[in-house]
C-alpha cells in the first residue's frame, strides 16, 4: 500500500479478501487491493488527485504489469530522474528487493488504473509458465530469478485489455458474488497481458532503466500526440453525436484541464472551437451535395433545433445555409 494511504474497509469471501485505502489529504478516490491466491493480487485505483502526490511503494518480490487507463504520472527510484506512465499504456515493473519506488502525479490528474502483482512462485507453479521462456521479455527476465534493476517496459494498451480492466475499475460494489466475477475478469486480464508481453517484440519495450535510475527512450510529447490524433479522429467521425470535456478527456486519458491545454498547443485552436470548426465544414459539404435537407444536415453535424444551426452557419459563412445551397448550387432547390 502506498505510504499516503489510510486502509479504510476490509472485507473477506472465502479465500478473497479486499482492502480498500483511501488518500489522507491532496485527493479524493480510492485504490482497492483485491487478493485472489497465494502470490496473486490486483490493485484498482480511481483517484483525483487534486494536489501534487508522491506515493512510495516497497518492493516486494512480485513483477507488476500495470494498466493505466488515465492519467499521466512519473515513475522513479527516489532520488532519481523519473520515466513517464501514461494513459493507454500497459507498464511492467521489475523491482530488486529492498528498493522503493516512487510515483509522482501533478494536481488535477485523474487517475484511473488496474496492476496485476504476480509472484515468481504463483506464475512458475499455479500458472505453469516455463522457467526458461523463449523470449527476452520482462516476464521471462522475472521469471529467471531476483531482479538485479529497476527495470520498466511499456507496451500499448489494447481496447480488448482497456474494457477489461474499466470492468475491474467500474464494476459492482464487491460482495461474495461480485468478487468472485472480479476474479474471473482479473484472470482473464491477466491472460490477455501475459499472451500479448510473449508476443510483443523486443523493439516494442520502450522504457529500460539501469541500477542507478532509471532510462526513458520514449518520448510522452510522442504518446501524446497519438492520443489527441486518436481523439480528432473520434471527433470528426461523431459529429453528430454531442461531447463533454470531461467524458473526453476521461476517454482519452488526460484530466479535463490537461486536454484543453495539449490540444491547443497541438492544433492551434480551443478543442470546442475545433469542434465546432469541424461542423461548419461538413455543414458546408453537405449543403454543396444538396442530397439531405438543411433540417437532416443540422441534425447531422450535432444540432438539435435548425435555428442554432442556421444561426452559427451565418456567424462563420456570412450568409445562411439556404442562402449558401442556392449560390453552390445554383438552380437547385433549396
Amino acid at each position: 500500500m502506498p505510504s499516503s494511504y489510510q486502509v479504510a474497509s476490509s472485507q473477506r469471501w472465502g479465500r478473497r479478501r479486499v482492502v480498500t485505502a483511501q488518500p489522507t489529504s491532496g485527493g479524493d478516490g480510492w485504490r482497492q487491493f483485491l487478493f485472489l491466491r497465494p502470490g496473486f493480487y490486483v490493485a484498482t485505483s480511481s483517484i483525483d488527485h487534486h494536489a501534487p502526490a508522491r506515493e512510495v511503494y516497497a518492493s516486494g518480490d512480485f513483477v507488476k504489469m500495470h494498466l493505466r487507463l488515465a492519467g499521466d504520472s512519473q515513475v522513479s527510484q527516489p532520488g532519481h530522474r523519473g520515466c513517464a506512465v501514461d494513459a493507454s499504456s500497459v507498464s511492467t515493473l521489475l523491482q530488486p528487493a529492498g528498493t522503493r519506488k516512487e510515483e509522482v502525479f501533478q494536481a488535477g490528474v485523474h487517475e484511473r488504473s488496474v496492476t496485476l502483482c504476480c509472484s515468481r512462485a504463483f506464475l512458475l507453479q499455479d500458472v505453469g509458465l516455463p522457467r526458461r521462456a523463449q523470449n527476452a521479455g520482462p516476464i521471462a527476465a522475472f521469471l529467471g530469478g531476483p531482479a538485479a534493476d529497476f527495470a520498466l517496459a511499456r507496451y500499448t494498451l489494447s481496447p480488448a485489455q482497456a474494457a477489461l480492466a474499466a470492468d475491474l475499475v467500474d464494476g459492482p460494489s464487491l460482495d461474495a458474488l461480485a468478487s468472485l466475477r472480479a476474479e474471473a475478469k482479473a484472470f482473464e486480464l491477466l491472460h490477455s497481458v501475459l499472451t500479448a508481453l510473449d508476443a510483443a517484440p523486443a523493439a516494442r519495450t520502450v522504457l529500460e532503466s539501469s541500477s542507478p535510475g532509471v532510462h526513458d527512450a520514449g518520448t510522452t510529447q510522442e504518446r501524446q500526440a497519438q492520443r489527441l490524433a486518436a481523439l480528432k479522429r473520434h471527433v470528426d467521425a461523431s459529429l453528430g453525436e454531442p461531447f463533454e470535456a470531461a467524458a473526453l478527456a476521461r476517454r482519452f486519458g488526460f484530466s479535463e484541464s490537461g486536454l484543453a491545454r495539449a490540444f491547443r498547443l497541438h492544433h492551434g485552436m480551443a478543442l470546442f472551437d475545433y469542434v465546432a470548426l469541424a461542423r461548419a465544414e461538413r455543414a458546408r459539404a453537405l449543403l454543396e451535395e444538396g442530397r439531405l435537407s438543411v433540417t437532416d444536415i443540422a441534425l447531422d453535424v450535432g444540432y438539435g433545433h435548425t435555428g442554432n444551426f442556421s444561426t452559427a452557419f451565418k456567424r462563420r459563412y456570412g450568409m445562411s445555409p439556404v442562402a449558401y445551397r442556392k449560390m453552390a448550387r445554383p438552380g437547385a432547390p433549396a
